[in-house]
């Protein structure tokens, strides 16, 4: 009678123990036994890892393959996987073909095998293929923790280490040998994008504003890590960083170093972080030079890793040198002429006023435009001519294209030398005295030629 009783207790235990299995889903361990009186322990199992794009969702299925997928996301290739046999808990033998290997699981959560104090034993390592796959066969009976030991291109999580027991246990004493699992990775299909602002003011040393836009990936389990990058060219001096509706030193961090932006969420930032969401940051930056005139810019995005680049864009600048010399001879030029250089035709919206040097030159650096955008259109005007000549106040239209500082637009402006007054009249009456003199003698000569004939003929 004693005996009868204690083998009703083992029965009664292994069924509480596969009932508790039957409810634990990837997190925990995948459903065990109703009664293991019915294991096939000649048979081996296998797990065929099926691996997805898509969101967790809340059921982890039964272990047998599903016929519809079209939910799960695409397939993913890529995600490696490892297989471990636990075969011990502390010095307790785990063998499911007993009852108490299933009293040593009940209750059991993959974090607790993850974590030490068991007894493992490598079973195999596979990467999916492009259709998702990764099949571990011949397997013994038994526990098994299946962890993801490498993950995908830009998979922004990982899946849990999750549990899975050969057999599983299915409904009305029915085990499966052959367990389907469906994991999923989250992925990071987002393409940030990047603006660049015209600058305050045409001219070189104006602000101009660099606007990131980050869209939030989805992460299964979250956000750990969220950095956007930016290395400035040299060309740029870093003014003010910005992230609309988040605070500086609350939800990030921002360091510049050595040219380099760097904006950090920190753990209250990255709790805020929603999946589709965008992140706005505007870096401010003001033009110190021209060099080549083209200056470019694009910044990096990393979501857990995952590490996205924007396109790149361009502000671009080139030179105009006015050249000022004498009308009629372009060696001798000159100084001290002073000239505006407006942005419109109407000669309204002055951008600058330049004055010609000792060698009769002045240079100036003008934004041209952005991107593809590479010349612009300007009216320079004489406000003030050089001491001596003709103030020209015509507009003249320019046309300044991006390039080197060495190689910029010339505009030669001739300038023609002022007219003088009428000299004295003392001059004009010296001319007249000389012409009288002149006729004079030219009628003393004439007389004498008739005097000197009349004599000839009357000695005839």
């Amino acid at each position: 009678m004693k005996n009868r009783k204690l083998g009703l207790w083992r029965r009664l235990t292994a069924i509480t123990a596969a009932a508790a299995l039957s409810v634990l889903g990837m997190a925990g361990t995948a459903q065990a036994a109703d009664n293991v009186g019915n294991i096939d322990t000649s048979k081996t199992g296998s797990i065929i890892v099926h691996k997805y794009d898509g969101s967790y969702g809340s059921d982890g299925g039964n272990g047998s393959a599903l016929s519809d997928t079209s939910k799960l996301g695409n397939p993913l290739g890529g995600a490696t996987f490892t297989v471990e046999q636990v075969t011990a808990k502390g010095g307790q033998s785990i063998d499911l073909t007993t009852p108490e290997g299933w009293d040593a699981i009940s209750g059991l959560q993959a974090s607790q095998v993850a974590a030490g104090g068991f007894t493992k034993e490598k079973k195999g390592e596979k990467t999916t293929t492009g259709d998702g796959l990764a099949t571990f066969s011949g397997l013994p009976l038994g526990l098994y923790l299946v962890t993801e030991t490498g993950t995908p291109a830009d998979a922004t999580s990982t899946t849990d280490p999750f549990l899975v027991t050969l057999p599983l246990s299915q409904s009305g004493g029915k085990w499966l040998y052959d367990v389907n699992v469906y994991p999923k990775n989250s992925i990071n299909k987002t393409q940030p994008t990047k603006e660049v602002s015209n600058p305050t003011a045409p001219v070189l040393g104006s602000n101009v504003d660099w606007t990131i836009s980050a869209p939030v990936p989805a992460a299964n389990n979250g956000y750990k890590k969220f950095v956007i990058t930016d290395k400035l060219d040299s060309r740029l001096e870093h003014v003010t960083t910005k992230v609309a509706g988040y605070s500086e030193g609350t939800d990030y961090t921002l360091t510049v170093n050595g040219g380099t932006v760097t904006i950090t969420f920190t753990d209250a930032g990255l709790k805020k972080l929603k999946a589709g969401s965008d992140i706005v940051a505007t870096i401010t930056t003001k033009v110190i030079e021209q060099g080549d005139g083209t200056i470019e810019n694009s910044a990096l995005v990393n979501t857990n890793g995952t590490e996205k680049k924007t396109n790149q864009v361009s502000t671009n600048w080139g030179s105009l040198k006015v050249i000022k010399h004498v009308a009629g001879d372009k060696s001798h030029t000159l100084a001290g002429a002073e000239f505006d250089i407006f942005s419109d035709a109407g000669a309204k919206n002055r951008v600058a006023s330049v004055k010609t040097t000792a060698d009769g030159t002045v240079s100036i650096t003008l934004w041209v435009g952005n991107n593809d955008a590479t010349s612009k259109q300007y009216w320079v005007k004489e406000t003030k001519a050089p001491a001596g000549y003709v103030l020209d106040g015509t507009v003249k239209e320019v046309t300044v294209t991006a390039g080197e500082t060495s190689a910029p637009l010339r505009y030669e402006f001739p300038n023609t030398q002022q007219g003088h007054p009428n000299l004295p009249l003392t001059g004009a009456d010296g001319k007249m005295l000389a012409m009288i003199a002149g006729i004079g003698l030219m009628l003393i000569a004439g007389g004498a030629g008739i005097v000197v004939a009349n004599r000839r003929k009357n000695q005839v």
